[in-house]
């Protein structure tokens, strides 16, 4: 990448931020880079130029993420404990090495291969799963770029792992929705067999609808945690069987 004058500046600024730092987000003694004259003027007389993915990591929101991290690691409380440190900032205590690590698992290779991300999807998906699981961590590191910007590299099994994670929610709410469905498909039969007799046609006080449709979802396996919406219920209902009329005296309202 080839800078303008503002981008040594902007880089001379980011660059000594680091340096205050126990750990640099990547090998680089900044005290190298200047012949006498200071960073910036080095920068200039060697008109240095550098890759985009590297600029990212010298960004203000990496060392914001970072400081936080060495700060906490640095702190005890009032009564001498160490504060509690999440996987991440002990990732940052840790000596920095060149090697490769998993994304998801921070570990190197291994006996497994290592797999750079290189799709916008990718990106996409584990941000989705990230947000819809609350894993501030795996937030933190993709607050740093996209992955394909910060070259990230991840082991295809801890990729898995991490989808795997919002598949049990998913199949949750599936079978409820299933449960539901039988649920609701049984009362209509019911109250279109009821209906049958047209000498003694029914009438069906909503409050017992919903009852007599709890029940059923209970013994469906279903977890009914709130009340039935009887309104909801009796909108549906009346959706599907069009000679259903709902009548209304006081609280009460009765299907006929």
């Amino acid at each position: 990448m080839k800078p303008s004058g503002s981008g040594y500046a902007s880089l001379t600024e980011d660059l000594l931020q680091f340096k205050g730092l126990r750990h640099m987000p990547m090998e680089l003694n900044v005290n190298r880079l200047d012949d006498g004259d200071g960073v910036e003027a080095t920068l200039r007389t060697h008109s240095a130029q550098w890759h985009k993915k590297c600029r990212l990591k010298f960004k203000k929101k990496m060392f914001d993420q970072q400081s936080r991290a060495e700060s906490a690691s640095g702190q005890k409380s009032s009564t001498g404990i160490p504060t509690v440190h999440t996987r991440l900032a002990a990732a940052h205590r840790l000596p920095q090495s060149t090697e490769p690590i998993c994304f998801f698992c921070n570990k190197p290779a291994g006996t497994a291969d290592l797999h750079e991300a290189a799709t916008k999807e990718i990106d996409k998906k584990v941000r989705r799963c990230a947000t819809e699981l609350g894993d501030t961590e795996l937030l933190a590191k993709l607050s740093a770029g996209d992955m394909i910007a910060i070259e990230a590299k991840y082991h295809h099994n801890c990729h898995r792992a991490l989808y795997n994670k919002i598949r049990p929610a998913a199949l949750k709410d599936e079978d409820a929705d299933r449960l539901h469905g039988i649920a609701f498909a049984e009362l209509v039969v019911f109250m279109v067999d009821m209906h049958a007799d047209e000498d003694n046609a029914p009438v069906f006080k909503l409050s017992d609808v919903a009852n007599l449709y709890k029940t059923r979802l209970e013994q469906l396996g279903a977890t009914v945690t709130n009340r039935i919406h009887t309104t909801r219920l009796k909108d549906r209902l009346l959706s599907v069987l069009p000679d259903l009329r709902a009548h209304s005296q006081g609280r009460d309202t009765s299907l006929v």
